[in-house]
Parts: structure tokens; C-alpha cells; sequence
């Protein structure tokens, strides 16, 4: 049984990587690479924090 389960994992494994060899370009290989500058990022990620504090300042004015 055990190694049935493992000829299924290395099978999936194949699948994968064959996958990704036929989507082609670097993106395929390289998916963690971010195309957005760091200030960009930095930006985004303050404005999500804050729309964050001001819901739950609203909520809790709501709640009392």
C-alpha cells in the first residue's frame, strides 16, 4: 500500500513539472519574483492597514 501512495506522489511530481516546463518563460520558473517596486509594495500595504484600523474603529464605535 505505502508504496502505492509513494508511485502516486512521484507521478504528481512529473505531472507538475511537466506542467511548468510547457507554460514556458521566466515567470513559470521564477513565480516568487515580484515585477512591483518595493515602494509600490510598501505603499499598497499601508493603505491596506489602514482601511484595516479605520473598519475597526467603526466597529467598535458600532458595537457600543
Amino acid at each position: 500500500m505505502r508504496e502505492h501512495e509513494q508511485a502516486e506522489q512521484s507521478g504528481s511530481t512529473a505531472e507538475f513539472r511537466a506542467f511548468v516546463d510547457s507554460s514556458g518563460g521566466p515567470e513559470a520558473t521564477q513565480a516568487w519574483s515580484m515585477r512591483a517596486s518595493r515602494s509600490r509594495v510598501a505603499t499598497l500595504a499601508a493603505v491596506v492597514v489602514g482601511v484595516a484600523v479605520l473598519l475597526a474603529i467603526i466597529a467598535a464605535l458600532v458595537i457600543h
